[in-house]
C-alpha cells in the first residue's frame, strides 16, 4: 500500500505507543486455568486453519489469512475483557513486527512460485514448495500472534514494545517447531475447508 507521509508517520507512532498507551482502563491480570486452556485451543485451531489455507490453490484462501489473524487478536482480547477496534489490532500487529501488506504479498509470491513450479515439473515441486513453506508460514505466524496477544491482554496490557517483539520472536520459533506435529491436522483441514465459508469470517471479528 502506498501511504502518504502523514499516514505512515501516524501508524508508526501508534504502533510504538500501543504498549504504553492502552485503550480504555487496563485491568489487573486474572489467572483462570480454564480460560487459559480455552484460549490456547482457540489459538491452535486458528493456526491449523491458516496453515491449511496456505495449501489451498485459491487466491481467496491466501487473502483470508490476515483478516483471520486480526479476528484471532480480537477474540483473544475479548476473552480478557477488551473490546478492540480494527485500528488497535492493526497497530498491535505492526508493533510485534507483522506487516499486513507484506504477509499478503508473500502469500501471492509463494502462489506464483508454486504455480510456475507445477508447470515445470508436473506438480511435484510446486506441491512441495507450497506444503513446506506455505503451511509453515500460515501456522507459525498465526500461532505466534495468538500467543503474544494472550500474554499481552492477560497481563493487563503491561508489556512494553520490546517485550512484545521478544515474545513474538520466541513464539514464532516455538511454532515452527510445533508445525510438523500438526502437519496431518493441517492437511486434513485443507481438504475440508469450503472457501466460500471464509467470507463471513473475514467480514466480522
Amino acid at each position: 500500500m502506498q501511504l502518504d507521509g502523514a499516514s505512515a508517520d501516524h501508524h508508526q507512532q501508534s504502533a510504538q505507543a500501543i504498549a504504553s498507551e492502552p485503550l480504555g482502563t487496563s485491568a489487573p491480570p486474572v489467572i483462570d486455568p480454564n480460560r487459559e486452556a480455552d484460549v490456547d485451543r482457540m489459538i491452535l485451531n486458528a493456526a491449523i486453519l491458516n496453515g491449511a489455507l496456505e495449501l489451498i490453490p485459491h487466491t481467496l484462501a491466501t487473502m483470508a489469512i490476515v483478516p483471520l489473524q486480526m479476528r484471532l487478536v480480537y477474540q483473544v482480547g475479548k476473552r480478557y475483557g477488551y473490546e478492540l477496534d480494527r485500528g488497535h489490532i492493526t497497530d498491535f500487529l505492526a508493533t510485534v513486527g507483522i506487516g499486513l501488506t507484506s504477509q499478503v504479498f508473500e502469500g501471492f509470491t509463494r502462489r506464483l512460485i508454486g504455480g510456475a513450479s507445477r508447470n515445470l515439473v508436473g506438480g511435484l515441486l510446486g506441491g512441495l514448495v507450497g506444503e513446506a513453506t506455505g503451511s509453515a508460514f500460515g501456522f507459525a505466524t498465526t500461532y505466534a500472534i495468538g500467543q503474544v496477544a494472550k500474554r499481552y491482554y492477560a497481563s493487563g496490557r503491561t508489556l512494553s514494545t520490546a517485550q512484545l517483539k521478544d515474545v513474538f520472536a520466541s513464539m514464532l520459533q516455538d511454532a515452527r517447531g510445533k508445525q510438523s506435529a500438526y502437519a496431518n491436522d493441517i492437511a486434513q483441514q485443507s481438504r475440508q475447508v469450503n472457501v466460500s465459508d471464509l467470507l463471513p469470517l473475514m467480514r466480522k471479528p
